[in-house]
């Protein structure tokens, strides 16, 4: 499942950035090289018992993880770093050894360049969607308020039902979205995504 996760963000993150070709193309490779690419199975064995929603990340860390691969990305600019299962997968069909090139070039042993990776794309991914559901929750209240408001206008009993309806409505969708928010998948991955924002204005990703 967590191997599905992985390629998938790769796919998702290709995707934004109009790469759909390469993405399908990645897709692919993944398919084929997976089995029997080393690299990828230590990168997949390394997040068999991690729970990517649950990981805190800290600043040090991330901007290790982002320092590292801005350098190999400079040295190696035809492999994608970041993600480490497409990394492994480029490594390879290049003739070079990803875990020899992070052993040596990073300050990172493999094993923790492969989680930080898991992580820090998931994160990345998933905080944009999280950043909309906390602006969607301000733009509901805003309308319960506005509706609320409207309340005290001349209305027929009609009316005033229909507005209380819609105001019972937006109620139930303003609980729904603060008991997410609750979670603590939820905050954790917001304050990863946080971190991760800023190291990246820092480093001037």
């Amino acid at each position: 499942m967590k191997k599905l996760l992985i390629f998938v963000i790769c796919i998702v993150l290709l995707s934004a950035c109009g790469k759909l070709k390469e993405a399908k193309e990645t897709m692919d490779a993944v398919k084929q090289f997976a089995e029997t690419a080393g690299d990828v199975a230590e990168v997949a064995k390394g997040l068999e018992n991690i729970d990517i929603e649950k990981v805190k990340l800290t600043e040090k860390e991330v901007k290790e993880f982002y320092s590292g691969v801005k350098k190999l990305n400079d040295k190696y600019p035809d492999i994608h770093f970041q993600i480490a299962t497409m990394a492994a997968i480029e490594a390879s069909m290049a003739g070079k050894d990803l875990k020899d090139i992070i052993s040596k070039e990073m300050d990172i042993p493999f094993d923790e360049y492969s989680k930080l990776s898991a992580v820090i794309t998931y994160a990345a991914a998933v905080g944009v969607g999280y950043e909309m559901t906390k602006s969607f929750y301000e733009q509901t209240k805003a309308s319960r308020d506005e509706l609320k408001k409207a309340l005290n206008n001349t209305l027929t009993e009609e009316e005033k039902k229909n507005l209380e309806e819609q105001i019972e409505n937006i109620e139930k969708s303003i609980t729904e979205l603060e008991e997410e928010m609750k979670k603590e998948e939820y905050n954790i991955v917001k304050e990863n995504y946080e971190i991760i924002k800023k190291v990246k204005e820092e480093l001037e990703l």
